[in-house]
């Protein structure tokens, strides 16, 4: 009698259950999204484990990291990861981007910089305030000296920059008065005032580790994830198709060299602050009096040019 491999593998599986394959791995670092805590991250990517599974026919789990470093030891092991583009394009290595998160279709959202209700809309008052970014990489602050200072200043010598774990820790610095403005995606601004916003940067984006998978296999997971429906981090709703031109705004926004004015947010001079007093002119028939000098009646213009000059 012939038996097919699959019934003999099977067999051997249900005799010695600590040999059956090994899940594979989706992972998620976005520390830019803002889930409530842990929790919450676990339960966003073991849902889109479990779509995963149901769409290839491959076993898949989640794993999600809070931190650069433990998701750095992890990366190996790890067969798709769900990462945060500007962190993406610094340290993805060997993966292969194929898809990214969406917002209703759309895979970028504007940046904002907030401040409590009870601040100021004008950037020009957070001169040496303390800024909370997400301490992904140095990226952050090359992001804000570009696009809300237009490289007039850098955001370190501007503002004072403080690094925080993600953005749930920026909004709570926030809320407890230990963060002048923070810098978080356009949706995390509820509550708050809306400083400055930027152009829209790309969601974070979802690639796979190529050398752990059959051709057949990337290809099919790559369709899969294209077509996430999971809904996480107040508008997320799902994935799709991978943009390098989206994938690359935040980057290539932090490296622009360029100066544009900030009239609507000028920098001022620490040093000159003078104080204008309005002229105020009487007329006489027979005389001029200019009282913010209080000089006396002079009785003509060139009498009155002479004592203005020896005044100033």
């Amino acid at each position: 009698m012939k038996y097919s491999f699959s019934f003999f593998l099977a067999a051997i599986l249900s005799l010695f259950p600590g040999l059956a394959l090994a899940a594979n791995i989706i992972a998620i670092y976005a520390p830019n999204l803002d889930f409530k805590d842990g929790g919450e991250r676990n339960a966003y990517v073991n849902k889109i484990a479990k779509e995963l599974s149901a769409q290839t026919g491959m076993q898949w789990e989640g794993q999600s990291f809070a931190r650069a470093g433990d998701f750095e030891a992890s990366k190996s092991s790890i067969d798709a990861v769900i990462l945060d583009a500007d962190y993406f394009s610094s340290k993805g290595g060997t993966f292969r981007p194929v898809a990214m998160l969406s917002s209703n279709g759309q895979t970028t959202r504007p940046l904002k910089l907030i401040a409590t209700k009870s601040g100021s809309d004008k950037l020009y008052n957070y001169r040496g305030k303390r800024l909370a970014v997400v301490a992904n990489l140095s990226l952050a602050s090359s992001f804000v000296t570009a696009s809300a200072l237009g490289h007039e200043a850098k955001a370190t010598e501007y503002f004072s920059v403080e690094e925080v774990r993600d953005v749930r820790s920026a909004i709570n610095a926030l809320e407890v008065g230990k963060a002048d403005l923070a810098l978080v995606f356009d949706g995390y601004d509820s509550g708050f005032k809306t400083v400055y916003t930027s152009s829209p940067v790309a969601l974070p984006i979802i690639a796979i580790n190529s050398s752990k998978l059959t051709s057949e296999q990337a290809e099919k997971l790559k369709n899969a994830l294209q077509n996430i429906s999971v809904h996480a981090a107040s508008f997320v709703t799902g994935s799709a198709a991978y943009s390098a031109a989206d994938a690359s705004a935040y980057r290539r926004i932090a490296s622009t060299k360029r100066t544009t004015s900030l009239s609507y947010q000028p920098i001022e001079p620490e040093t000159a602050d003078i104080s204008i007093t309005s002229l105020k002119f009487s007329e006489r028939n027979d005389g001029i009096i200019f009282d913010p000098f209080q000089i006396r009646y002079i009785p003509t213009i060139a009498e009155f040019d002479k004592k203005l000059e020896q005044s100033l």
